[in-house]
């Protein structure tokens, strides 16, 4: 009976056990809502900035040169809506001064990057990608040429702007094959084209039109319907950023869908085009 007794004495402490074991997981999920909530309460003013020279998406205003504006702006503004989160797309300087404080958590948001490997270290990208952002071949009007292939742009002259990336395989490709010049502004990229010192201009999709629309040339230059490349640009949350919660970006997730199903995006290029085309007129903001 005592080899019985001692057979059945774990019953007791087990249960004991059982009791610890449910009060530290309630301890911890306690403790993983009053974090969930702290975290939700510091988050009351969102602050958003990025690449303020990429119109129609997202530029400096010209009627408010501390804030930014464009088709970006408007998205997160409605996701934001629900949350009852106050939004602040502000101007901060340079793209890499946007870059590098999102890196340090003193601003919460990148509204529109393209995904690297670096940014990977220190922001978290909101899937899916706001739009997919073309780059293709503006050439002059009625001057188009065959291309389907990179190998077609081997006996011609291109102009882009200083650093830009076109995707690690075409960077390549072009650095081995290509005679593409630098320069330091799309404006000035497409001057040459303009003056027939070069054959096309590589750059993306929408900041094209929106430049060419700024400079009143949008009838005197087409571009190629097949795109170099295609890269999804993203809403990203800075690693540090108290509002960086899984509830805020599936909320923007969410937005991002609805914004997707709806086939708005036509319609929000245009109005932002449109709005850019008009501030164009006004005098530049200082750096």
């Amino acid at each position: 009976m005592k080899d019985a007794l001692v057979i059945g004495m774990p019953a007791h402490p087990i249960k004991r056990s059982q009791k610890s074991l449910l009060a530290l997981f309630l301890l911890f999920f306690v403790a993983l809502d009053l974090s969930s909530t702290a975290s939700a309460a510091e988050c009351k003013t969102l602050t958003a900035s990025g690449n303020s020279e990429y119109p129609p998406l997202l530029w400096r205003d010209r009627e408010n040169p501390k804030a930014l504006l464009g088709l970006s702006v408007e998205v997160l503004s409605e996701a934001l809506k629900s949350k009852q989160i106050n939004l602040k797309a502000r101007y901060v300087g340079p793209w890499s001064r946007a870059q590098a404080l999102a890196k340090s958590g003193d601003i919460d948001l990148l509204a529109g990057a393209f995904k690297t490997a670096e940014r990977l270290q220190y922001m978290d990208y909101v899937e899916p990608p706001i739009l997919e952002v073309p780059s293709v071949l503006f050439v002059l009007h009625g001057k188009r040429f065959p291309f389907t292939t990179w190998e077609h742009l081997k006996s011609k002259h291109g102009a882009t702007l200083i650093n830009n990336s076109f995707g690690e395989k075409f960077d390549r490709f072009a650095a081995e094959h290509l005679q593409i010049y630098g320069v330091r502004s799309v404006k000035l990229a497409f001057n040459l084209l303009l003056a027939e010192r070069t054959d096309y201009v590589l750059y993306e999709l929408y900041p094209g039109l929106a430049y060419a629309r700024e400079m009143a040339i949008e009838h005197k230059i087409e571009y190629l319907q097949k795109p170099v490349n295609a890269e999804g640009l993203y809403f990203t949350i800075a690693k540090r950023s108290p509002c960086n919660t899984p509830e805020l970006k599936s909320f923007i997730r969410k937005t991002i869908i609805q914004f997707h199903q709806s086939g708005a995006q036509e319609n929000l290029l245009n109005k932002y085009l449109g709005l850019w085309q008009q501030q164009a007129t006004l005098k530049a903001p200082p750096p």
